[in-house]
């Protein structure tokens, strides 16, 4: 349990390092979008998508992940229904979310630099690097400058430790493994980083430190007045005529400066953030598009398999000598039509019964396929380029029982298929006993 807990808690800072990665994106398409009051809410409840699908998948681990997607969905619509309501913020975040909810799904199942690459981490850093000029002159983006000025700051810090980690890491030449790296290093690369932000630090607030340099400076020269005066106050001194002039402001005098209006400057990153806005938006569908394209194409797989399969039951479930199948998607849709018209066909056909049957031949691939229809309705998975000695073997290891049983009616079936004079060797009265143990001792 604490080891979940501790995955989780990694995956969840893993999945942060994500959304902040593409944080001005986000942030630039919501502020287009929604309100000012919304905007920032709509941001943040993305995370929980995040959070939903790491917590899913690290709990129903060993159940299919089909269980966690359904579960997934139903419990984000909820919670994204229950803030929003019913509107434009609750669809468009839906759509983002239902993305988020599966990579969520995929920090547990995959390494995160497999999910997140190191290159994913630079182009967070050239994001932020080309959103801060939209954020800067744009009046739309212009009350999110500062939001977007310290979330860059932080991620540059995120960058700086995972990029030293992972050199780190490829230092020590490991193929094998994980390669383990001592506290000892640890500590003093993350000392010698620690340094590295704070002189970044410094020098991207200069400006700010010197007025707070010149602030303190100010405020102890006054410190220094008052304790003067006061000590002044305490030698009585004899009172100067006149009067002083009242310690009036100059700056009060001064005219208030005008609003700047905006320049062609300013106009042009309004357009160029309302284009990169479309163009996240467009990159987002396309997402979308390639998520269900990869769901598609897995269902396809699955049915190609479902085909095969039923392909070698129709096969006497036997040896096929030469036989090779291409699958593309084109021919796939009228292959499945044909089998799912010949599928309807044969339940209005009906099976032979034994009392049927009078040939040697039928009987004994009647018993066959009976006897492997039941092994594979317990679990046996033959594959279909094995020959029926080969599955009489396979049995043998998979249960000894059907083992054994294989071994009374599998040299009957190769005397039937690659045999001659099968009519003569076998008899009529010992297939009829077989036919009997099959329904009262193979069916166990």
């Amino acid at each position: 349990m604490k080891n979940q807990a501790l995955a989780f808690l990694k995956r969840s800072m893993q999945a942060a390092v994500e959304l902040i990665a593409f944080f001005p994106l986000i942030l630039m398409l919501a502020a287009f979008a929604f309100p000012e009051s919304v905007a920032l809410g709509w941001v943040t409840f993305l995370v929980v998508y995040y959070i939903t699908g790491i917590l899913l998948r690290t709990v129903l681990r060993k159940k299919p992940k089909i269980a966690s997607v359904l579960l997934g969905v139903i419990i984000t619509f909820s919670l994204a229904y229950s803030v929003f309501g019913w509107g434009l913020p609750l669809w468009a975040s839906y759509s983002v979310g239902v993305v988020l909810l599966f990579r969520g799904m995929s920090f547990v199942e995959r390494r995160w630099e497999e999910v997140f690459p190191s290159a994913a981490l630079w182009v967070g850093i050239l994001i932020y690097f080309v959103a801060y000029f939209f954020y800067k002159h744009s009046m739309t983006l212009m009350p999110y400058a500062g939001l977007v000025a310290r979330m860059g700051f932080i991620y540059t810090g995120i960058s700086l430790i995972i990029f030293n980690l992972q050199q780190l890491k490829r230092a020590t030449l490991s193929r094998n493994g994980e390669p383990v790296l001592s506290s000892g290093l640890l500590r003093h690369n993350r000392l010698l980083i620690a340094l590295t932000f704070i002189l970044i630090g410094i020098v991207a607030n200069l400006s700010r430190l010197k007025e707070a340099v010149l602030w303190l400076v100010n405020a102890i020269i006054l410190l220094i007045v008052k304790v003067i005066l006061f000590l002044s106050n305490l030698v009585p001194m004899s009172e100067p005529g006149g009067e002083m002039p009242p310690d009036g402001g100059m700056l009060d005098m001064l005219p208030e400066a005008e609003p700047r209006a905006p320049n062609i400057f300013d106009y042009i990153f309004e357009v160029l953030a309302y284009v990169l806005s479309i163009a996240f938006v467009i990159a987002l569908v396309a997402a979308l598009a390639m998520m269900l394209y990869r769901v598609m194409r897995r269902l396809i797989k699955l049915l190609a398999r479902l085909i095969q399969e039923e392909e070698w039951m129709g096969t006497d479930a036997g040896y096929v000598d030469v036989k090779e199948k291409v699958i593309d998607l084109k021919t796939l849709g009228k292959e499945y039509a044909s089998r799912w018209k010949h599928w309807l066909t044969s339940l209005i056909e009906r099976e032979p019964r034994w009392e049927d049957l009078s040939d040697v031949t039928q009987k004994v691939r009647y018993l066959y396929r009976r006897f492997l229809i039941r092994c594979i309705s317990l679990g046996y998975r033959p594959k279909s380029y094995m020959t029926p000695n080969e599955i009489k073997e396979d049995l043998k290891a998979w249960n000894e029982r059907k083992g054994r049983q294989a071994d009374v009616l599998i040299p009957l079936y190769n005397l039937v298929k690659y045999g001659k004079d099968a009519e003569k060797l076998i008899d009529h009265r010992s297939l009829d006993e077989l036919a009997d143990m099959i329904d009262k001792r193979f069916g166990d």
